[in-house]
């Protein structure tokens, strides 16, 4: 696992169980973001393209099947942080 992973990050700056409000709050602005585009495939590809630490969390999502969700829930369960908990301050 590289610790330069922005997902590792996230969880790594979390105080107790939860992740810090300014990084949801970041996760947020991006997933309204992409909500609010035409294409929001191609904005994420121009995304990874554009930052480096994009590209590591889609292979790291790669490695985990190519599913996101799947990625989400195993990074959680490696760094003991309830996912249910970080989705819920999601919403």
């Amino acid at each position: 696992m590289n610790s330069a992973n922005p997902m590792l990050n996230l969880l790594n700056q979390s105080s107790g169980l939860s992740p810090s409000i300014k990084n949801l709050n970041q996760i947020k602005s991006m997933m309204n973001l992409l909500k609010s585009v035409n294409n929001p495939q191609l904005m994420l590809q121009q995304m990874i393209q554009n930052n480096p630490q994009m590209r590591l969390v889609m292979n790291y999502i790669n490695q985990n099947g190519g599913d996101p969700k799947k990625a989400f829930y195993n990074m959680a369960q490696e760094k003991g942080v309830n996912p249910d908990e970080v989705l819920k301050m999601l919403q």
